[in-house]
């Protein structure tokens, strides 16, 4: 039997020290590591050491009582929202991880809504209740918060001491000594309680099952082989979604756990049906000595050592099969539906991309939000420059949440990602493929415009002997939503053969304002008078006259300085949206409107890029690291002289 699951919650939530509990527990390894000293089997990059937080997800094998659990233990944190989401795309179930003593978190919800897309059966694991917490509260607000939530376990106290857990569905309860349980009665006082509880997760089953339910209501016996049937289907399905309690810290629970896994949670045949072999690459990475090793999930089938699979580059052998095991690859002789493949020095192999024999897949993809935060960044020595090319590529094809692109107007390099720490971790990657850089905020990419009706000449008549150069243009500009060119020419007074001409000229000079020479836009430019000689005219000639022509009468328009502006919708707990609204206000910003996304206020504004370019790390002050948005350009206003006249002579100064 083979269990496929990705582990996700909010950063900080436990998933690593549960997943390294279950690695220990499971005979995996001799020793416990711990986040905080830096040797844990899923948190093993320098990276991750450094900040003491997943970046990459890391699969972990388990071997349970004979069978086969793959745990995809997936960062927490909201920058690495790729990492989340291809680990999920790779899991037949999602174990979302709620801390007792911070309860429901943004992470929670944003992990589970992922998994709900994906239409994947999820479960909670609650990790950490012996540091405190109070278990009945959070499972009332995650029923409120997830919907049809039932307790598979329940806490076991003695005496106000957590020691051990009840099993809600099979009718039993165990004590924990040392990480083994050991049978133990309910007590007396907790029985009630208990009764309660399992009688609304019976009832929450069998209402799933019409057969069990019909029988229920004529008063029959519902027999424990039926319902735990009716509660793996019910679960598959997505119509409950059990609640477990996992202890790291106190060993409480592991075994639970597991078997919660085995029997509720769906095999690969049940998500994905018999076939020939099919597989799908969620992740990609640079190793040193291994080259580049593509993660699969192998769907359906089995595959063995020597088999070839084709994809969309052509067949690939499998002259090695290996599944990995943190940052180690283990080898294997052959895999069948549920496994993760490790495939070492693919190159031509792809995140998102198929592998199969005989009919081609279709497997499920969760669309990557864009990126929202911005680095300009540039090599250190020419030795990085000339690296840096390569690295970028690799860095790109781990991690294809990251964006990278070449402003043309400024020449910067830029860099965008999804959180401070997402850029922070990618310029240290940038470093492991030994390519330093510098980062500092872009450039802005103001833009200027006219508010008035100006009209005038450009003349461009040269004599050098033989054929001169002539072109006289008169051009009228005037404000515009767009760019509109009109050619009012009559006459003849300029033959249309020079029209394309006179418009090259006209866009070339727009290319350069005269306030602080950033490129002019939304105008109409209309030219209606002009004068050519037969021998001296020429393309030319006319070009550069259209550009006297828009230099001179662009300076008479009124011109002003535009900025972009940026619309976000701001994602926060219901008790931070005062600080939103005044810090946004402080950023001349403008609220549009207020929503709601489950317990999550959502507010919608716009405010300058200017303003915003640092706005994660602000947003993550504000909310303790509960907050997220989204980015999206919106349109060019005009800045208030004030700031424009700075900016203005920042311009002229630098350009001096």
């Amino acid at each position: 039997m083979i269990r496929t699951v990705a582990l996700v919650g909010h950063s900080g939530s436990g998933k690593t020290t549960l997943g390294e509990a279950l690695l220990y527990f499971t005979g995996g390894k001799d020793r416990m590591g711990k986040v905080e000293e830096g040797n844990t089997t899923s948190d093993y990059t320098p990276e991750e050491k450094a900040h003491r937080v997943s970046v990459r997800t890391a699969v972990l094998p388990l071997t349970y009582q004979g069978h086969r659990i793959y745990l995809l233990d997936a960062p927490g944190y909201a920058d690495f929202v790729g990492e989340i989401r291809g680990a999920m795309e790779a899991a037949d179930a999602a174990v979302v991880a709620v801390s007792a003593e911070a309860g429901v978190q943004i992470g929670t919800e944003r992990a589970w809504t992922v998994a709900e897309r994906l239409e994947l059966p999820r479960m909670v694991v609650v990790t950490k209740l012996e540091k405190g917490g109070d278990f009945f509260a959070l499972l009332e607000d995650l029923r409120s918060t997830l919907g049809h939530i039932i307790p598979a376990h329940l806490p076991l106290y003695d005496n106000g001491q957590w020691v051990g857990l009840i099993d809600v569905l099979h009718d039993r309860a165990f004590r924990y000594e040392k990480g083994r349980p050991v049978v133990a009665s309910i007590p007396e006082d907790q029985k009630a309680h208990v009764e309660k509880y399992r009688s609304e997760a019976r009832e929450a089953i069998i209402e799933t099952d019409e057969s069990l339910l019909e029988k229920y209501l004529e008063g029959g016996e519902v027999e424990e082989v039926a319902l735990s049937r009716a509660f793996h289907e019910a679960v598959r399905k997505g119509q409950v979604f059990p609640v477990a309690i996992g202890s790291s810290g106190a060993l409480i629970g592991l075994d639970m756990l597991l078997d919660l896994f085995l029997e509720a949670l769906p095999s690969p045949e049940e998500r994905w049906g018999e076939g020939g072999p099919a597989a799908k690459v969620f992740k990609v990475q640079v190793d040193p000595f291994m080259g580049q090793v593509a993660f699969a999930r192998l769907y359906r089938g089995k595959v063995k050592v020597g088999d070839t699979l084709q994809s969309d580059n052509g067949s690939v052998r499998l002259a090695h099969i290996y599944t990995a095991r943190g940052k180690d690859l283990v080898e294997l002789e052959e895999a069948e539906a549920g496994t993760i493949l490790a495939l070492p020095k693919a190159d031509n192999l792809h995140k998102g991309m198929e592998l199969w024999q005989g009919e081609r897949p279709e497997f499920p993809t969760a669309r990557l939000p864009d990126p929202v935060v911005m680095q300009a960044i540039a090599p250190e020595t020419r030795s990085d420059e000339a690296k840096l090319g390569d690295a970028l590529r690799k860095l790109l094809e781990e991690d294809p949440s990251l964006k990278f692109e070449r402003n043309p107007e400024t020449g910067e390099q830029i860099l965008w990602g999804m959180g401070d720490l997402h850029l922070e971790t990618a310029r240290e990657r940038l470093a492991d493929y030994g390519v330093k850089i510098t980062s500092r905020p872009p450039k802005i990419p103001y833009r200027e415009t006219i508010r008035k009706k100006a009209e005038g000449q450009g003349k461009h008549k040269k004599q050098t002997g033989g054929h001169g150069q002539y072109g006289d243009v008169w051009l009228r500009l005037e404000p515009h939503e767009d760019y509109e060119f009109v050619w009012e020419i009559t006459g003849g007074v300029i033959p249309t053969k020079y029209t394309e001409s006179v418009e090259m000229g006209i866009k070339e000079a727009a290319k350069t304002g005269p306030l602080a020479g950033y490129p002019v836009i939304g105008f109409r430019a209309a030219v209606y008078h002009g004068s050519y000689h037969d021998v001296d005219s020429s393309d030319m000639a006319f070009q550069l006259a259209a550009q006297l022509a828009f230099k001179n009468v662009v300076a008479q328009a009124s011109p002003t300085l535009l900025e972009p502006i940026y619309t976000l919708k701001i994602f926060v707990p219901q008790d931070r949206v005062g600080d939103i609204l005044s810090d946004m206000q402080s950023r001349r910003g403008r609220i549009l409107g207020m929503d709601q996304d489950g317990a999550l206020a959502v507010v919608s504004a716009e405010a300058p890029l200017a303003e915003i370019l640092e706005y994660s790390r602000t947003l993550s002050g504000l909310t303790q690291g509960t907050g997220a948005y989204s980015l999206e350009f919106s349109h060019y206003a005009e800045v208030p002289p004030n700031l424009a006249q700075k900016i203005i002579a920042e311009r002229q100064k630098a350009e001096a």
